[in-house]
């Protein structure tokens, strides 16, 4: 089995996790053009069909990603059986989730095109799912340069059959499809690089590794699941309440922001790793690079809302152009959120080598329960504005709960348990 060279450091890994998150412009160009091409209620449209399926996405994985960095990095010799069990599991999961997804759409939605967008943006999450399996096991192995490959891969295939299908005139639709031809071929090499790691490993069916594996993942799984419903309820429900145009424009706003999130997503990818081995090897190490990586996001977090700030209409308008101009206030709004979601970043991290999946899951589900109570009365209120200010509420208090709770649990900011002394 392969293993990092003895020079791979932590400041190249920074670099290549740097390259991944930079490339999401891909990503934001592709959905700018789909923005300025198919106007703010088919874009309205797609943003609905594209956020039900990342949250169903979550029913895919179900934290099986999480397991996978933390386990590989702690033992590199697990990494063949649990890919090839992970692989068979989600193939179960992908097809119950694909009927449910159904359902939902039909139930949520009468427009033909956009359930059929569902439909194949829900496909394309199933590969998505697979995706992210092979990437957070490159990165368990801290092979972030091949990680960089496969992000930017994936990137560069949406922006191309994305742009390709809005240049013909498809619509909302084709745009979909675009997506699952693009992560078919992203699927293909990112499993081609991880196997040159791990060896060439397929579909493996043993029930009880399944049931070990699910055992592990589900405080991630309930915890991802609820994070994604918390990040995308104020989509579909400004779809289902205030109709397609006003969620296109906020959908732009968000986009912007979301976008922004991945600046402190730099750090928490490289933290994690290492956090999980210091959390078994080095307590005092493990609370020393905790503190380290949340001083940094704070200190990253404050000149970047300043910028958003004061410049939120022409960024809005240089991106999306002049018919979006009315979404500056949200993104104004959401900046502020950014001041919570750096470090929150950071945060997870720690929580997640620290085996502290509970306070994850009790951390989102309180976002999420604010969040949504807060998004059914401001968005008949205020519309795309109310959900921006919900959105910033449920950052906070994450972030606050979050924050607390890990003071108290064992091994993080308190003293390190008599076993690891």
């Amino acid at each position: 089995m392969a293993t990092p060279p003895p020079s791979r450091t932590f400041v190249g890994n920074t670099v290549f996790a740097s390259v991944s998150a930079a490339s999401a412009v891909f990503l934001l160009a592709l959905l700018v053009v789909a923005g300025r091409l198919l106007g703010d209620a088919d874009y309205g449209k797609f943003s609905f069909a594209l956020a039900l399926a990342t949250v169903f996405e979550t029913f895919i994985d179900f934290g099986l990603k999480d397991i996978a960095t933390r386990s590989v990095a702690r033992d590199r010799q697990v990494a063949y059986r649990l890919m090839s069990n992970t692989f068979g599991l989600k193939l179960v999961l992908a097809i119950v989730t694909l009927a449910a997804l159904v359902l939902a759409a039909r139930l949520l939605r009468a427009d033909p095109d956009v359930r059929l967008a569902c439909y194949l943006l829900g496909l394309a999450s199933v590969l998505r799912s697979y995706l992210l399996t092979a990437r957070h096991l490159l990165m368990g192995l801290e092979r972030f340069d091949l990680d960089s490959v496969v992000v930017i891969g994936d990137r560069i295939l949406l922006l191309v059959f994305g742009a390709g299908a809005l240049w013909i005139g498809t619509g909302v639709v084709g745009l979909a499809a675009s997506f699952v031809v693009a992560r078919a071929v992203a699927v293909v090499l990112s499993y081609g690089l991880s196997a040159s790691q791990v060896g060439r490993f397929g579909f493996s069916f043993e029930w009880r590794v399944w049931v070990d594996l699910q055992r592990s993942a589900l405080p991630f799984g309930a915890f991802v699941i609820v994070l994604y419903l918390y990040n995308y309820i104020d989509t579909i429900m400004l779809g289902v309440l205030r109709g397609d145009a006003e969620t296109g424009l906020y959908s732009a706003a968000y986009r912007i922001y979301e976008g922004l999130s991945s600046i402190p997503a730099i750090l928490q990818a490289v933290l994690a790793p290492r956090l999980a081995r210091h959390f078994v090897q080095d307590r005092s190490r493990h609370r020393w690079l905790a503190r380290l990586g949340l001083m940094s996001a704070v200190v990253i977090a404050v000149p970047t809302t300043g910028v958003a700030l004061i410049a939120a209409g022409p960024i809005v308008r240089l991106l999306f152009g002049e018919d979006y101009v009315a979404s500056a206030g949200v993104f104004q709004i959401l900046a502020l959120g950014l001041l919570f979601v750096f470090p929150l970043f950071v945060r997870h991290a720690e929580a997640i080598s620290a085996n502290a999946e509970r306070l994850l899951l009790r951390t989102a589900v309180i976002g999420c329960l604010v969040n949504v109570l807060l998004n059914s009365v401001l968005i008949p209120l205020f519309g795309m504005h109310g959900a921006a200010i919900a959105t910033v509420v449920g950052e906070f208090a994450s972030i606050g709960y979050l924050s607390h709770a890990l003071r108290r649990h064992p091994g993080t900011d308190g003293p390190p348990p008599a076993a690891a002394r």
